[in-house]
């Protein structure tokens, strides 16, 4: 399988887990608590972010972007200005889903110094990324320069590149610090066996959307030209491969959020089941 085939049907599998976690935890905040907070406005946020970005990612991909060989409806121009759209979509919706887990730790902690900690690192992530978002806005005078339409001038490249670069260490950062703020959280809470292993699983999938953030600036080193990128298909594979690990870095930060708050759930469920064997226990007394 081609890069554009892994990351179509990548982004078609994040896409329905997301929804399954996220509509899981919005039933429980609703149904089970019957409270809807800031936390959870977010991460709703977060994910019609990442459907934009998604969308973008398959109308690219639909025009050709990445895919060989060449078909009929395949148009070059098309297919770039959609790829630049979703990398801006990737970037606000990165902004929004860092925002989102923050919050959420942010609500399940009530230790001063930690919720400094995550106040400052919202902080700092948001104003780079906001940097990064209007840096890539701006640097072609008109906006269609970036997909080869019209006239006017671009900022140089090493511009861009050294603050994408920036923004990759701040989201690494970012995302390793709040893999282990859990930890250190958790450190001193007494747990049942069972949620114990139920905390481990969701800081695991915490872990990997952190590695995914360091393999990815691995590909943002090899861009070394915008122009390049646009002319050269092994620069465009790399391209999508950079936009892949995107999605799979948005992915595995929205699905543990969401599982964070799904423990009332387990206890309805245990619940259901421990009324079912209690009439099914009962029910041969009744009869006599």
């Amino acid at each position: 399988m081609s890069v554009a085939e892994d990351l179509f049907w990548l982004v078609i599998a994040a896409l329905i887990l997301d929804s399954i976690g996220l509509g899981l935890r919005c039933w429980v905040r609703i149904k089970l608590l019957r409270f809807f907070g800031y936390d959870d406005v977010v991460l709703c946020l977060s994910f019609i972010g990442y459907i934009l970005f998604a969308a973008f990612t398959f109308v690219a991909l639909h025009y050709g972007y990445g895919v060989m060989p060449v078909k009929p409806w395949h148009d070059s121009k098309k297919a770039i200005e959609f790829f630049f759209l979703s990398q801006l979509a990737y970037v606000f919706t990165s902004a929004v889903v860092k925002t989102g887990v923050a919050l959420v730790l942010f609500r399940i902690n009530v230790e001063k110094s930690i919720r400094y900690i995550l106040i400052v690192s919202m902080t700092v992530v948001l104003i780079v990324i906001l940097v990064f978002f209007f840096l890539l806005v701006f640097q072609c005078r008109p906006m269609s320069l970036n997909w080869g339409v019209g006239e006017g001038s671009c900022f140089e490249y090493s511009t861009v590149r050294k603050t994408g670069i920036a923004l990759s260490v701040t989201d690494i950062t970012s995302n390793w610090l709040y893999s282990f703020l859990p930890i250190a959280m958790l450190y001193k809470v007494q747990m049942r066996g069972h949620l114990k292993l139920w905390a481990i699983f969701i800081l695991g999938i915490g872990f990997v959307s952190s590695i995914a953030t360091v393999v990815r600036f691995k590909y943002i080193l090899k861009i070394n030209n915008r122009h390049e990128t646009l002319q050269k298909f092994n620069e465009i594979e790399n391209s999508l491969l950079v936009i892949l690990w995107c999605h799979v870095e948005i992915f595995l930060a929205i699905l543990p959020s969401s599982l964070v708050a799904l423990r009332p759930l387990l206890r309805y469920a245990n619940e259901i089941i421990h009324r079912q064997h209690r009439n099914r226990t009962h029910r041969p007394s009744e009869r006599l």
